[in-house]
């Protein structure tokens, strides 16, 4: 699983990531900064991962452009409510994420 973030969600998703491994879980982190262009290997990175989850404050706008541009089902978790993540809460995204990855049948 990856936990892809931009701007302002980097603490929170580094803490996140953190406190998942800690309980057990394989997490990887990445952080873009710069939305245009991208990373030129971003959408190999992205299609290495069974779950990529996008945590952003504002209404999804990085992973509607992944998904356009990579073709790839990024997770979107959002908030607009002027307050930022807490890395309790994404780390709690990130066992539901889990969950829901282990219950899933292909």
């Amino acid at each position: 699983m990856l936990i892809l973030g931009w701007g302002s969600t980097y603490g929170p998703i580094a803490e996140a990531a953190r406190l998942a491994r800690n309980n057990g879980m394989n997490v990887a982190r990445a952080h873009i900064r710069h939305l245009n262009p991208f990373p030129p290997n971003l959408g190999e990175v992205l299609r290495g991962y069974k779950q990529v989850i996008v945590p952003e404050m504002n209404l999804g706008q990085l992973a509607m452009m992944l998904r356009a541009k990579y073709l790839v089902d990024v997770k979107s978790y959002t908030q607009v409510r002027g307050l930022p993540f807490t890395s309790v809460e994404l780390a709690n995204v990130l066992t539901e994420a889990k969950a829901n990855l282990s219950g899933a049948t292909r």
